[in-house]
């Protein structure tokens, strides 16, 4: 059996931004995120820009992200946003790092570092009933099916 990918999770910087940019425009990535459709440059914009912000950590919409790194390549993206029953997480995987393990390497750092970082271990997850790949990483670490509500299946860590 292949040993994981060895990923590094940093705080995401504006230097990513093109990174982020390719994933969110491609409709292979953004299939099971909100409309399922590519985002335009305006919300990518956006959502690096409140990404970046570093508004205080207790505050409802405040997101943390941290950009996945194997060997100094950048893989994906990690994201987090504190809502009213928790932190909720996400993780977007670079289509060329599809396949070999990537999305558990990231999900596992995520359970490590965002709980240090919120200070809470109360961690969500909203997924795409379709996304039956990332509905089985989530459930192998731990997290549960809560509730399904407008379309997703929404998970909480046990």
């Amino acid at each position: 059996m292949k040993p994981p990918p060895s990923i590094t999770l940093r705080p995401f910087h504006e230097a990513e931004t093109v990174f982020f940019a390719g994933m969110a425009s491609d409709e292979r990535v953004t299939r099971f995120i909100g409309d399922g459709q590519p985002w335009d440059e305006q919300t990518i914009q956006d959502r690096i820009r409140a990404a970046l912000q570093q508004d205080p950590l207790d505050m409802v919409g405040t997101s943390r992200w941290f950009l996945a790194t194997e060997a100094k390549q950048s893989v994906g993206v990690v994201v987090s946003t504190r809502k009213e029953e928790g932190i909720e997480i996400g993780y977007w995987v670079s289509p060329d790092h599809w396949g070999r393990g990537i999305a558990g390497a990231m999900l596992d750092g995520a359970l490590s570092t965002i709980p240090e970082v919120y200070k809470t271990k109360e961690l969500l997850a909203r997924v795409d009933p379709a996304n039956t790949v990332s509905a089985k990483l989530l459930t192998r670490r731990g997290f549960q099916l809560a509730t399904q509500q407008e379309g997703l299946d929404h998970y909480t860590l046990a």
